[in-house]
């Protein structure tokens, strides 16, 4: 690997349905890793994501926005400056209002490939 830094500008965006997101690290990063996965996503107002588990463990950080975040049938407000911790296999739902966008920074404990 010859560089190590990069800008997040420099990272294409993937979009989907309800959201963008860039991956900086993992199977989908612009830095390939089996291990280490992690990037920033944003979901618009009005959005409600589709509700889903994942096999490892995730780790959030709202880089900016407000929202709903429910886990396992628990809704969290988050905004700015927030973490949350979502346990692997716990389904959860990212919700967004008519105010505000939702920006966060995931990080995912282990292998895992973003498909929908």
């Amino acid at each position: 690997m010859e560089n190590y830094k990069f800008n997040e500008k420099q990272i294409n965006k993937k979009y989907f349905d309800d959201r963008w997101v860039r991956f900086a690290f993992g199977l989908q990063g612009h830095i390939k890793s089996e291990d280490l996965n992690l990037g920033i996503v944003e979901f618009d107002k009005n959005i409600r994501s589709l509700t889903h588990a994942h096999e490892v463990d995730e780790a959030l950080y709202v880089l900016g926005g407000k929202g709903q975040i429910d886990v396992d049938g628990k809704l969290i407000d988050v905004k700015k400056g927030d973490f949350l911790f979502v346990p692997k296999l716990a389904e959860h739902t990212i919700i967004t209002g008519d105010r505000f966008r939702l920006r966060i920074f995931f990080v995912f404990a282990g292998k895992i490939h973003i498909d929908y």
